[in-house]
């Protein structure tokens, strides 16, 4: 089937980041300690296992005694990977329950860390006007926030002139499709609207940790940004732009029957399916 969520279109912010809030801290401890914890490589990364890509640690270079702050760092594992490799690391996130999880791991680790509570709007306020060398945020982080001219405006803010603003993200590509069965097997086909600024909200239960987790129904929303939408949101908010790659690997698995894994962490297409892309790594300079 093309998918297990019951999809609607809704009009009002306020509710749905309500929405929102309560999914993410249901989901934390769950993918923190709970069923999802395998997804999440927990006990692997507790024994040194680093959470990001090769790619990432090549281009955003050598981070020993830079400050580092994330964006919506959930549960923290990919904020203390950079802790790890000697940054200064801050995470942010709106979840005070994903933000204990991460203070939790954090002591765990044994690494120095600071975790606030806080939405993207609010950051710079929470953080009081502190500046930092690399803004980090992504792995599907921007689709949850409805607003990229506010995202890009705090970016910025945050960032030291001449810092560099860097994420890994879902592509465009993927967002777009769905599965449907073929006569040959599943195949992907165009079914969401890329130009569409509604929401889209999904009521389902479990989480892409871990599918059948208890969660009861949950009803998130997020909306789609295309790659013009977010650069222009960051170059009209000061950054320069350093690159744009795009993979062919996908840092969770959207579609378990079509998908298997690469390498640790992420996953593919299946051989008898085209390639598209399916993530992108973007590095900004703040001017």
């Amino acid at each position: 089937t093309a998918s297990k969520f019951n999809l609607h279109m809704s009009t009002s912010p306020d509710p749905l980041l309500r929405d929102n809030l309560h999914g993410w801290n249901t989901l934390a401890p769950i993918h923190a300690r709970g069923s999802g914890s395998p997804f999440y490589r927990i006990e692997e990364f507790v024994a040194g296992e680093c959470k990001l890509g090769p790619w990432e640690i090549e281009e955003v270079g050598p981070v020993v005694g830079k400050s580092l702050l994330h964006l919506q760092c959930h549960i923290g594992t990919d904020t203390l990977s950079w802790a790890r490799r000697g940054a200064e690391v801050t995470g942010l996130d709106f979840s005070a329950t994903a933000i204990d999880e991460a203070r939790t791991l954090a002591k765990r680790i044994d690494i120095g860390a600071r975790f606030l509570v806080g939405t993207v709007e609010d950051a710079s306020q929470v953080l009081a006007g502190e500046q930092f060398d690399i803004l980090y945020t992504g792995r599907g982080a921007v689709c949850w926030l409805p607003d990229l001219t506010t995202w890009a405006r705090e970016c910025a803010a945050l960032t030291k002139p001449d810092g560099i603003f860097y994420m890994e993200e879902t592509h465009p590509a993927l967002d777009l499709v769905n599965p449907i069965d073929g006569p040959d097997g599943p195949v992907l086909v165009p079914h969401y609207d890329p130009f569409s600024k509604a929401p889209v909200s999904e009521t389902s239960e479990g989480t892409y940790a871990d599918r059948s987790a208890p969660t009861g129904p949950l009803t998130m929303h997020c909306w789609d940004h295309g790659l013009g939408e977010i650069l222009n949101a960051l170059t009209t908010a000061g950054f320069v732009f350093v690159h744009l790659h795009e993979r062919d690997e996908a840092f969770f698995e959207p579609f378990p029957d079509i998908f298997e894994p690469s390498r640790t962490n992420y996953w593919k297409l299946k051989p008898n399916l085209p390639r598209i892309p399916l993530s992108y790594t973007l590095k900004m300079q703040r001017r």
